[in-house]
Formats: structure tokens, C-alpha cells, sequence
């Protein structure tokens, strides 16, 4: 007797257009001050976010120099020196060890593959030089890991949907916003996202 044969239904894929008609796009946030790390004057007790890249400048990994190092290093101190605050969270910390690893993965060239460099022996001082780099930052901060009661995340998503923001940036950008802090970055994708900046980029500045 010859075996049935099941025959799978497949169903048409249904593609969604990028912005549906007739959807309300969230309303974007009011522009907001962006200002020269290098003439602004540190107001007392003022309370600021450090985005990842500023802290990978101020903690460079081995043979990743530059000159902006020396810049947001001075703004740290002169935080600290008016009794600012300055906050992080845990997806912060998590970029920035993702982000040193990385780095040091494309600086050596026994292992092709990141996982494999990850795994293997010669990860362990890398691992122990992050370690202490966010022992460092942990000194300089306090936690904000805010409920995600607290963080607007049907808003959030309605602007990641469009296709222009990260989702990491969508959640620093409002916690800035609620918390009334100073966002410091050097990334000039922030520049729309209503959030008074402090910065060194050129580009964002002339925006």
C-alpha cells in the first residue's frame, strides 16, 4: 500500500509597506541645545548621560588612540570638579564591553573569527582590561536603569518602525528626557531626537 504524501498549504508571504496609510506618526521631539564641549562652562550640580563612545574614548583600548580622548576626559573632570551627576545603565555598560571587544578582535591576527578570539586564551587580558575600565566608570556614575513601566516603549517602537533610529538611542534619548539630563555623545544621530547635547563633533554642532 503506497504511503500518503502530505502536501504543506503555503500561504503568500504579506509584505507591510514601510508607513502604512493613514497611520499617525509619533510627533518628534522639539529641537533642543546642542553645545561645544569646549566652551561650555559646567554648571553646578547639573545631571548628564554618557553615551558609549565617550566612554571609549576616555577608556581606549590599546592602540585606538585619539585626539578626542583628551577632550572628554577634561569634561569628566570638570563634572566631577561641579558636583554634577553623571548616570549609566546596564545597556551601556554592555556596548561598551561588546564594543572594546571588538575593537581588540580586529587589532590582533591570530583568530578570524570573533567568537573564536572570544573563547580563546589570549581574550583573558582583554577581559580583565574591560573589567577594570567599567570599575572605573562605575566609580564615576549612578545607575538609572529605569523600569520599563517608566520608558514610553509603544512610543519608542513607533519611531523605530520608521526605519531611521537605533532602538539603543530611541531609550537613552528618553531616559535623558525624563531625567532631565545633559546627553554627552559624539554621535551625530542624536541631533533629532530632542535631547540637549553636549559634544566635540563638528558636524553635529553645525546641525
Amino acid at each position: 500500500m503506497p504511503k500518503s504524501v502530505h502536501r504543506a498549504t503555503v500561504y503568500p508571504v504579506r509584505r507591510s509597506a514601510r508607513l502604512r496609510p493613514g497611520k499617525t506618526l509619533p510627533v518628534k521631539p522639539g529641537p533642543a541645545p546642542i553645545h561645544s564641549i569646549e566652551t561650555y562652562d559646567f554648571p553646578e550640580e547639573r545631571s548628564y548621560f554618557f553615551d558609549t563612545n565617550i566612554w571609549l574614548y576616555i577608556y581606549d583600548p590599546i592602540g585606538w588612540p585619539d585626539q578626542k580622548s583628551a577632550v572628554y576626559s577634561r569634561a569628566l573632570r570638570e563634572i566631577r570638579n561641579s558636583n554634577g551627576t553623571i548616570y549609566i545603565n546596564c545597556m551601556i555598560i554592555s556596548e561598551f564591553i561588546n564594543a572594546f571587544s571588538r575593537i581588540e578582535f580586529k587589532q590582533q591576527t591570530t583568530h578570524s573569527r570573533y567568537k573564536d578570539f572570544r573563547n580563546s586564551i589570549g581574550f583573558r587580558p582583554v577581559a580583565e582590561d574591560i573589567a577594570s575600565n567599567v570599575k572605573k566608570i562605575l566609580r564615576n556614575t549612578l545607575a538609572c536603569d529605569n523600569d520599563l513601566k517608566v520608558i514610553d516603549l509603544p512610543e519608542i517602537m513607533s519611531f523605530f518602525e520608521q526605519g531611521k533610529y537605533d532602538f539603543n538611542d530611541l531609550v537613552f534619548a528618553e531616559i535623558c528626557r525624563s531625567g532631565e539630563m545633559v546627553f554627552v555623545t559624539h554621535d551625530k544621530d542624536f541631533s533629532e531626537l530632542g535631547v540637549e547635547i553636549l559634544t566635540a563633533n563638528e558636524k553635529l554642532l553645525r546641525r
